[in-house]
């Protein structure tokens, strides 16, 4: 059908990043760049994009409040991938969402926010109850009141738990509700009343009492089941919330001051796995990965071992190790693998832990079942982190699905050098040579050094064929030759 050039630049933009609110300066910089529009043009091209698709009542491209638009493509239409997870779930799905904090109390926000992450994640201990992650559900939370069940069942969230809490001086009073999206009834609500201390009772209180409202018969041996011991104080927990909030974030020693943070935890609260988990992963980050100097990886290493010692039954700590294990080298494999499955039994329906363990299967050769997890990932967390991009792309790339891992790390919004070679093996065996070539010399502009040998050598993957297979995409693509 008849479109105006700038409306279709704008729809193709939108469809590149699908899942990500772009905001309208980025929207205005991609479609107009260098020139001056009103936010006019772009509103009158949204309009224009929405009626080319059918997308009237706003289903596809969605306004977010404040903050610009979201494309959110009708995921259930899409076909399945080979070896995926089925869509249906006989469990429920649970969103929850940040609570409502008086904006000025940080302290209280800083819990809060924290809170919502343990109750999920405790939520994901009782196999009976699929839980939206944590990333999508505070992304969900951005959508206007109106519109927040809809976007909800969208997301496959059965039901949204929502809280607002009031602050006196010695303790907090919170109201949580538990809604069915569908319908619009209300499930569940209890105020918790509670003294500032008791935050971490709080968070179990909660879990419980929602999967008590989905479930009559809860095996009693999943309620039983030791959940994560709480850190002893809430000075330490606030410090290792954000060291955590640091280590997601991007910017110039965002690490570092991380890092401090989980020191500080652990000053305060020694017994805390999770704060020596972390810690141990933001050495591995801060010394560059799998580049991390050998006495880096090993000290990492024995904290991620001392954090499980500490917590056993908490599956954080066992994704961090087996992170670590794997950075290690592929010597380590075989213990890494046993601290991924360890943390998927632990914890099926973490959104990264599922998102990880399915790009290590991939880099031990089997790209099925590693695809399979990660998107059922991304069914979990529709609104990931960037990282998922790439972990998706590396599976497809070993499975020989190009062009899907060619749009997978295309997705990623700052680029590498190695991932600009991935990139460009993905366009060169698509026969696409002129994308490839860009691709090319946007890496080689980065680390113009770089060559084939060093990217394939740094490779993670385990078998020699999917080492072969880069090199020779990069080869097709001209990456030692490109000047």
């Amino acid at each position: 059908m008849p479109i105006r050039p700038k409306t279709l630049e704008l729809l193709a933009f939108l469809t590149r990043n699908p899942g990500r609110v772009l905001s309208k300066d980025e929207l205005m910089q991609a479609v107009w760049p260098g020139i001056i529009v009103t936010e006019d043009s772009l509103t009158q091209s949204i309009r224009d994009a929405r009626k080319s698709i059918g997308d009237e009542a706003q289903a596809l491209i969605r306004t977010v409040p404040r903050r610009g638009y979201l494309f959110q493509p009708e995921i259930e239409a899409a076909p399945a991938p080979v070896g995926a997870m089925p869509a249906a779930r006989a469990e429920p799905m649970v969103a929850i969402l940040p609570f409502q904090v008086d904006p000025l109390d940080g302290t209280a926000k800083a819990l809060f926010d924290g809170a919502v992450e343990e109750i999920t994640n405790a939520l994901s201990y009782f196999k009976t109850v699929a839980v939206l992650a944590r990333h999508s559900a505070f992304a969900l939370a951005e959508h206007s009141r109106e519109d927040i069940r809809t976007t909800a069942e969208r997301f496959g969230a059965d039901y949204v738990a929502e809280g607002s809490v009031v602050t006196s001086e010695a303790e907090y009073s919170a109201r949580v509700v538990l809604t069915e999206t569908a319908s619009g009834r209300r499930v569940w609500g209890q105020t918790f009343t509670f003294a500032k201390g008791e935050i971490f009772a709080f968070q179990t209180m909660v879990a419980q009492r929602i999967v008590t409202a989905l479930v009559a018969n809860i095996e009693s041996a999943v309620m039983r089941r030791g959940l994560p011991a709480a850190a002893a104080n809430v000075e330490a927990y606030l410090h290792f919330l954000r060291g955590k909030e640091l280590l997601r974030s991007y910017g110039e020693r965002v690490n570092q001051d991380a890092r401090e943070h989980f020191l500080e935890a652990i000053e305060l609260d020694p017994r805390s796995g999770l704060a020596n988990a972390y810690l141990a992963l933001a050495d591995v980050i801060i010394g560059g990965y799998a580049d991390s100097p050998r006495a880096v990886l090993d000290q990492a290493r024995d904290r991620a071992l001392h954090a499980i010692a500490l917590s056993p039954d908490e599956a954080r700590c066992h994704r961090m190790l087996a992170l670590i294990l794997l950075y290690r080298g592929h010597d380590e494999y075989d213990a890494a693998e046993k601290h991924f499955a360890r943390a998927l039994d632990l914890n099926p329906y973490d959104a990264d832990t599922l998102a990880q363990t399915g790009f290590f299967r991939a880099l031990r050769g089997d790209g099925e079942a590693g695809l399979a997890l990660l998107d059922k990932a991304v069914q979990l967390n529709p609104m990931h982190p960037t990282w998922y991009y790439y972990d998706r792309g590396e599976a497809l790339l070993a499975l020989g699905r190009y062009q899907e891992a060619a749009a997978s790390f295309s997705c990623l919004p700052r680029k590498s050098a190695w991932q600009w070679a991935r990139l460009a093996a993905c366009h060169a065996f698509a026969s696409d040579h002129g994308k490839a070539l860009a691709c090319v010399m946007e890496g080689r502009a980065l680390e113009p050094d770089l060559t084939i040998a060093q990217i394939v050598q740094d490779m993670r993957m385990e078998r020699e064929e999917d080492r072969e297979r880069l090199r020779r995409g990069l080869e097709l693509a001209g990456w030692d030759t490109a000047i």
